[in-house]
């Protein structure tokens, strides 16, 4: 029986592949593997804290022209990961439309004099101020899930 060309080909695709793959798996599961690895070996990631988060501090100076506060008498109250029901971000306007598509976001809450004020984002773009807010779907990824 002689090999085809399809056989052939088989033959040399099969090696190319395991060593193209191969450095993808390299190593998996070797950090829960290693009983000797020390905790504060393991890398950490950390999220940017709120008034270093672009968003924040967008909102932040917003607030404060708005205001007509300095930005350090405005405190940040909370800044959730969010899923808007629809693609108006929690923050419709009357007379507009909106596609009914659950959407992840954003909602940066801000104090300023007493007073809380509401942005709301996407996950990409700006966060806007939200001057009649409605509150996102409670649940995974937001502030609002029952614990």
């Amino acid at each position: 029986m002689t090999p085809t060309d399809n056989d052939r080909r088989t033959a040399y695709l099969l090696p190319v592949l395991a060593l193209t793959l191969a450095p993808m798996f390299a190593g998996c599961g070797s950090e829960a593997t290693d009983p000797g690895a020390n905790v504060s070996d393991v890398p950490t990631s950390s999220s940017p804290t709120p008034a270093e988060d672009p968003k924040v501090a967008a909102a932040i100076a917003d607030l404060a022209r708005r205001q007509g506060v300095k930005s350090e008498e405005i405190t940040v109250v909370s800044h959730d990961k969010v899923t808007w029901r629809d693609s108006s971000l929690g923050c419709p306007e009357p007379g507009k439309m909106y596609a009914t598509v659950l959407t992840d976001g954003v909602r940066v809450v801000l104090e300023a004099a007493g007073k809380t004020y509401e942005y709301h984002g996407g996950e990409s773009g700006p966060v806007t101020y939200c001057e009649n807010p409605q509150e996102p779907v409670p649940g995974k990824g937001s502030s609002d899930a029952p614990q």
